[in-house]
């Protein structure tokens, strides 16, 4: 397997396609990795902005240059010796009528061909939830009529261009009052279950040949759907029922993916359905045109692991293969999984200790803190779970009452409240029991979220201890696959409520410490400082040397220097404090006038002021243009994060009168007339600010160099002050890396700093630092001195060679002036504590080219003299 040495992250869509790829080779191959890192290539929705919403899976998007230009790139990428990731979505599809097989299942029912692709209950009528309003209100304002689907050659309920084909076997329904185009169709919709569709379409096409008769058919049809009665009498007859978008949390028939309607849920269990959704994807792997493959959210698929031995078959061992997976607090990845590793958040967990203050008297490491998160927590599931939710309990808890037999109504509504409070208990995204039941680690975490639903449901004991003995044992001993499917389904859903209630609300609702509300953090964390981070890259070094560290990502909440600037206020909480207490008086005025007379929430305010010392330039800012610019991404991601937090307004149920009072707050906040606080905002942001570069360099070198393969999210390389998406993929221009990195830097020079360490580190990861950095052991270097909290090292060692990585923390308020550095007297009798078995050697700063003499002990202050980080190698 030819493994990646590092990898570039570009979202294609928003202007990006394959042409101008071709365009950033020259700057990938100057930045030093080894592969490109694709988002999802294959044909989406029709102005999709990030191609998870895939129709096709045969077919590469037109819209970025077909597979001609695809190939196109990959040539061109290889002549620079350089590979492709691409990411792939067995999960879903777009539930859109552009989806073939979507539009036949719709058409055809439960004898189309893909009706077993997708993960519908057929127990009902297939749930449309894309109206407005409900269908009878839709129908008396006159947005619903027949109509005959040009392009598609069938008949249709038209819904402002949206047009649902009806089944076949219900056009005679139709009053065709001698007409005799409509008679005609309707004859061969009569026998069309022996036809195939595609003969179907094409007979139907002949009828409707000429465009006199097809502007007769429509001019019928039009008058026809005058009768509302006869529209509401034809919906009813179809295999589908199309509703309001919100009844959806309570009667959609199918799985989605989270609590997205138009994302369908994929049966990829199925063999055949493997087949149909990955025989381009396999194609691209054996003519060597795809390195690797990244598997978004495999915790949505019914078995993650039958799935990932049949992609490793199939594939080969010579594939890279990565998982989108969230590991919980001390969570590894499944044993068996034949793959490389993960997409990489941990890796982002783990710096949030390397660079929070962990001081035992740290307000993050507070009980209170802890105890209130976790109490929020549940809260936040059980609220998900009762609203977005709501349609998969009642479906598990109808399964729950089938395979017991007892579907009484008072039982059905404990059932419920079992699984919810299950559910909610749970400290995972997901178990993994399959056929053979429990495993020693899901048993016991089964056993443990038993018991606190128990304790918090008292009155559901009997339902909860019912639902955990199906799901630990054998499903051979249960009989029947009721059980195996409630177990399927429990699993499938728990990550996605997870995922919404931490990441999706929690997470937009606490505002004390926002470096810390990241995709893959445990809601419940508090920092563990250099020990943990060192026990966590060791562990990464046994357990997952090969996946991938990830700072930014596509799904990440705000870019990685934003957040590298946020981890500042865990050390200099008072003066933070302060100063948002300055600004509430300040802004009082604008506060004040929300809706009701309400004043705006502690915690929001707190969310605002650091979301936007996270985004505000590391220059001052001089143009009136460049403010109108912040202040419009801000409104725009604060609706965005008061929605998701779903306390005053939320997606569902928008409050218009708050989110418009929200808007002229900022409006007010970041007016260029209001002198006064964008004045003291700059001033107190500039030392968080200046913290949070050292911080940046930081985490960068860190990435380069600790286990795992580093991923630069597009633009990263320069600063990357993001918000969360759509913020986060706008377009980036490519800039030059300096050939070496500036002595004694400025602010300034910031982004050709970070730009060129990656170069640096990168050309010598996959040149003469590859044994060293790739497959190497991690040891941690003691400091000692009392500037040892202010840095950390360690060593990359594999046989005779070695790297040596040393870094700063904790700087803020010992920064000099305008620079890029921190006062050597921080660092005043601290010493790197050479480890014992290693050799003391000369090594030379790959940095900055100075040369260190072995010694047992190395003064800290020398080796960060010329550059606020260091990587020593053999000289």
């Amino acid at each position: 397997m030819h493994l990646p040495d590092a990898t570039y992250r570009l979202q294609f869509r928003n202007g990006m396609d394959f042409a101008k790829a071709v365009e950033l080779i020259p700057h990938f191959v100057g930045l030093g990795v080894s592969h490109l890192y694709a988002s999802p290539l294959f044909t989406a929705v029709r102005g999709s902005t990030h191609g998870y919403d895939i129709v096709c899976y045969d077919e590469i998007d037109p819209s970025l240059g077909g597979y001609d230009g695809f190939v196109r790139l990959v040539h061109a990428l290889k002549a620079e010796g350089l590979g492709l990731v691409l990411d792939i979505v067995p999960n879903h599809m777009a539930a859109h009528l552009e989806n073939d097989w979507w539009h036949s299942v719709i058409e055809w029912g439960r004898v189309s061909e893909f009706a077993d692709h997708f993960d519908i209950d057929w127990g009902a009528p297939l749930t449309l939830p894309f109206l407005g309003r409900s269908f009878e209100d839709e129908v008396a304002a006159g947005n619903l009529r027949l109509a005959y689907d040009h392009e598609r050659r069938c008949l249709a309920l038209d819904y402002y261009g949206a047009l649902y084909p009806l089944n076949p076997p219900t056009y005679a329904a139709i009053p065709r009052s001698g007409n005799a185009v409509l008679e005609r169709i309707a004859a061969i919709a009569g026998t069309a279950e022996r036809k195939t569709a595609a003969q179907f379409h094409a007979e139907i096409a002949a009828v409707v040949a000429t465009p006199s008769l097809a502007a007769e058919l429509d001019q019928y049809l039009a008058r026809l759907s005058a009768d509302k009665q006869q529209l509401g009498r034809l919906h009813r007859m179809q295999s589908w029922q199309l509703m309001n978008w919100r009844e959806a949390r309570d009667k959609l028939s199918y799985r989605r993916f989270f609590e997205i309607a138009g994302l369908v849920g994929m049966r990829v269990e199925d063999d055949a359905v493997f087949a149909d959704t990955h025989r381009l994807t396999l194609a691209l792997v054996r003519e060597g045109l795809v390195d690797g493959l990244r598997i978004d959210h495999i915790d949505g698929l019914a078995d993650p692991k039958g799935y990932l031995d049949r992609l490793r078959e199939e594939t080969g061992d010579g594939t890279y293969i990565i998982v989108e997976k969230i590991l919980g607090e001390n969570e590894t990845l499944p044993a068996g999984w034949p793959v490389e590793g993960t997409t990489g958040y941990e890796f982002i967990s783990a710096l949030a200790d390397l660079l929070s203050d962990d001081t035992p008297s740290s307000w993050l490491s507070s009980e209170q803190r802890r105890s209130a998160a976790e109490a929020a927590v549940t809260g936040c599931k059980l609220q998900v779970l009762g609203r977005n939710f709501n349609t998969e309990v009642r479906r598990l808890t109808g399964l729950v009452a089938r395979f017991t037999g007892n579907g009484a109504p008072d039982r059905d509504e404990q059932t419920g409240e079992a699984i919810r409070r299950l559910i909610a208990a749970l400290p995972v995204y997901r178990t993994y029991v399959g056929d053979q039941g429990a495993g020693a680690g899901d048993g016991r975490i089964l056993d443990e979220i038993a018991a606190k639903a128990a304790a918090r449901a008292p009155a559901a004991g009997d339902e909860t201890a019912t639902i955990i003995s199906a799901f630990k044992a054998p499903i051979d001993s249960l009989g029947g696959k009721l059980p195996a499917e409630f177990r399927t389904r429990f699993q499938q859903l728990s990550g996605a409520v997870m995922a919404k209630a931490v990441e999706d609300t929690f997470f937009y609702r606490r505002g004390d410490y926002l470096a810390a509300n990241e995709v893959g953090a445990s809601p419940f964390w508090s920092p563990g400082g250099v020990g943990r981070f060192h026990a966590m890259m060791q562990d990464r070094a046994s357990q997952m040397p090969y996946g991938l560290s990830a700072t930014s990502t596509h799904d990440t909440k705000r870019g990685e220097d934003a957040r590298a600037r946020l981890y500042v206020i865990s050390e200099a909480s008072d003066v933070w404090t302060a100063a948002m207490e300055r600004w509430h008086g300040m802004n009082a005025a604008s506060i004040f006038q929300l809706p009701d007379g309400d004043e705006l929430e502690d915690s929001v305010e707190q969310f605002l002021y650091q979301s936007l010392l996270g985004a505000w330039p590391i220059e001052p800012l001089v143009d009136e243009g460049d403010l109108i610019s912040l202040r419009e991404r801000m409104i725009a991601f604060t609706v965005k994060a008061l929605r998701e937090a779903k306390l005053r307004t939320s997606w569902e149920d928008p409050n218009e009168r708050y989110e418009a009072a929200i808007k002229v707050f900022l409006g007010d906040l970041l007016d260029w007339g209001n002198r006064s606080f964008l004045g003291d905002f700059a001033n107190t942001a500039g030392p968080f600010i200046q913290a949070g570069l050292i911080n940046s360099l930081t985490q960068t070198l860190v990435k380069l160099t600790a286990p795992g393969i580093p991923d630069i999210y597009q633009g990263s390389e320069r600063a990357d002050l993001s918000l969360v998406d759509p913020d986060n993929r706008r377009g980036f221009s490519p800039h030059a890396s300096l050939p070496q990195l500036l002595r004694s830097p400025m602010i300034a020079d910031f982004e050709n700093c970070k730009q060129a360490l990656i170069s640096i580190g990168l050309t010598y990861r996959r040149g003469r630092g590859r044994d060293c950095l790739a497959e190497a052991t991690y040891l941690p270097v003691p400091i000692e001195g009392p500037g040892a909290r202010h840095a950390a090292a360690f060593i990359r060692r594999n046989k005779d060679k070695l790297a040596l990585t040393v870094v700063p923390r904790l700087v803020f308020g010992r920064l000099e002036g305008n620079r890029l550095s921190v006062d050597p007297e921080l660092w005043q009798n601290t010493f790197l504590v050479w480890p014992e078995g290693c050799e003391l050697k000369p090594m030379r700063n790959l940095l900055t080219g100075g040369v260190v003499e072995p010694r047992a002990l190395l003064d800290v202050a020398g080796i960060f003299r010329d550059f606020p980080a260091a990587l020593l190698v053999d000289a």
